[in-house]
Parts: C-alpha cells; sequence; structure tokens
C-alpha cells in the first residue's frame, strides 16, 4: 500500500540528526510557500471511547476513522460521499443516497461535521483557503493515536501531522514534499524544506519538535506494520484539547 511507502519515506527524511546547538532563528532562506500541503487537519473531535476519530481537513471536508478501521467521508461539496472498508477498497455514493448499512455512520459523520462547525476553530486558518484541481484526490485519515503530550495523525497521502497539547503548536511533515510546515502559538503558519533546515539549522522550538516527530514516525511505523490504525477503545472519554462530545442525538 502506497502510504506504508510514504511512511518509509517520512522517516528515512529523519536518518539525519535534527539540528543541535547553538541554535538560532530560522533563516528566511528555509522557507518555502510553494510547499505548504493541500491538506492537513484543521479541526478533530476524540471520542473513540464510542465511535471513533472525527475530524475536518484544510479543505472543508470532513472525516471520521471508526473503531472498526472503516472510514467516512464527506467532501467539502457537503454532497460526495466515499466510504473506505477495512481492507482499504472504496465506495461512492452522495448524501442524498447511500445504504441504509451506512445510515448510523452517516448520522454520526454529520454529528461530528455540526459540531466541530459550532465549537472548533479551524487550524491553519485562511492558509487552508487556496483553491484545489479538481483532480486532487481527498486523502483519508490512516492511523492515529495519543500521548500525553500531543496527538498523532497521519493521512492516506504520506503527511504526518502532530498538534502539541500544552502551547497548541501544529507540525506537519509531507514527505513527497521534503518539507515541514510549522504553526506556532500565535497560530502563524511557515513552511520550510527539510534539506535547507538540515544546511542552515534552526531554533530549539523547533529542534525539539523534529525529534519528537522522529519518534512518532518510529512509533507510526512500528503501529501500521501490526495493522494498528486506531487507538485500543478505552472505557471512558480520554481529557482532550477539545470539549467533550455529547452522545449524537436520537434520530426519527
Amino acid at each position: 500500500y502506497s502510504t506504508h511507502i510514504h511512511t518509509h519515506t517520512l522517516y528515512s527524511r529523519f536518518i539525519s540528526p535534527p539540528p543541535k546547538p547553538p541554535f538560532h532563528p530560522v533563516s528566511q532562506e528555509c522557507e518555502d510557500p510553494a510547499s505548504q500541503p493541500i491538506f492537513w487537519v484543521g479541526k478533530w473531535v476524540d471520542y473513540s471511547d464510542k465511535y471513533g476519530l472525527g475530524y475536518q481537513l484544510s479543505d472543508s471536508s470532513v472525516g471520521v476513522l471508526f473503531n472498526d478501521s472503516t472510514r467516512l467521508l464527506l467532501g467539502a461539496d457537503f454532497e460526495s460521499l466515499q466510504f473506505i472498508n477495512r481492507d482499504l477498497s472504496e465506495e461512492f455514493y452522495t448524501l442524498s443516497s447511500y445504504p441504509d448499512a451506512l445510515y448510523k455512520k452517516v448520522t454520526l459523520l454529520k454529528y461530528f461535521q455540526s459540531y466541530m462547525t459550532e465549537h472548533l476553530l479551524k487550524a491553519g486558518g485562511a492558509a487552508g483557503e487556496r483553491p484545489i484541481d479538481e483532480g486532487v484526490r481527498l486523502p483519508h485519515l490512516r492511523a492515529w493515536f495519543r500521548t500525553r503530550s500531543a496527538i498523532v495523525l497521519h493521512l492516506s497521502n504520506g503527511l504526518l501531522q502532530i498538534n502539541f497539547f500544552n502551547d497548541h503548536t501544529k507540525v506537519m511533515i509531507c514527505p513527497l514534499m521534503s518539507a515541514l510546515s510549522y504553526i506556532d502559538e500565535h497560530k502563524t503558519f511557515t513552511t520550510y524544506k527539510l534539506s535547507l533546515i538540515e544546511k542552515h539549522g534552526c531554533n530549539k522550538e523547533l529542534a525539539t519538535r523534529l525529534r519528537y516527530a522522529k519518534a512518532m514516525t518510529e512509533r507510526l511505523i512500528s503501529r501500521l506494520d501490526q495493522g494498528v490504525t486506531t487507538p485500543l477503545p478505552h472505557p471512558t472519554p480520554t481529557p482532550s484539547s477539545n470539549p467533550p462530545l455529547c452522545p449524537p442525538p436520537a434520530t426519527s
């Protein structure tokens, strides 16, 4: 599966040790706005104690990675549906026409979408509003897990995203573009070429997150090798940077 190839490519970008002291501000020469990822996770809600992880991508499309490792995506047009089975086979429907077997999952997806729209701010803000070519394939959430420090999100296009809980900074590493995007505590979105970071160095803040990203990539590869894409269900919702999600309302 190509995503797994991307993951190993991602890890190969970390073979060189991250920058070491002396640290200094990141040079503007390292910046490369053209390498900004097309998609990243702008919002997320962890309700894996019952259902799974709901998320919104930067283009406003919405997805859920359910605890049974199936996935359901709603395009940015809020009409096109894509269901991905556990074996990664795909089925395409519309929000106005889909099988009865998907009724519960579509209902949950709608609830996740409504909750995120009403309660959460989108990471990356205006950076995600650039036009996207119609032929670009919508990625899905391939795998995710949480640590005490962060949530780790891996998209099917190879992107690794790490959202840190304490300061709400975010790191995104794209193996295809060999680029690093960073959203700092002031919500400033900057994209760098990894090769230029290796050449010119960076500040301690970014170097620390690169080391963490390398460790999380190792853990991700280990989990994917074992076929694990979601955390084990837990009896109660874990603390989240997002407000708790209430059960979906009853439907007639």
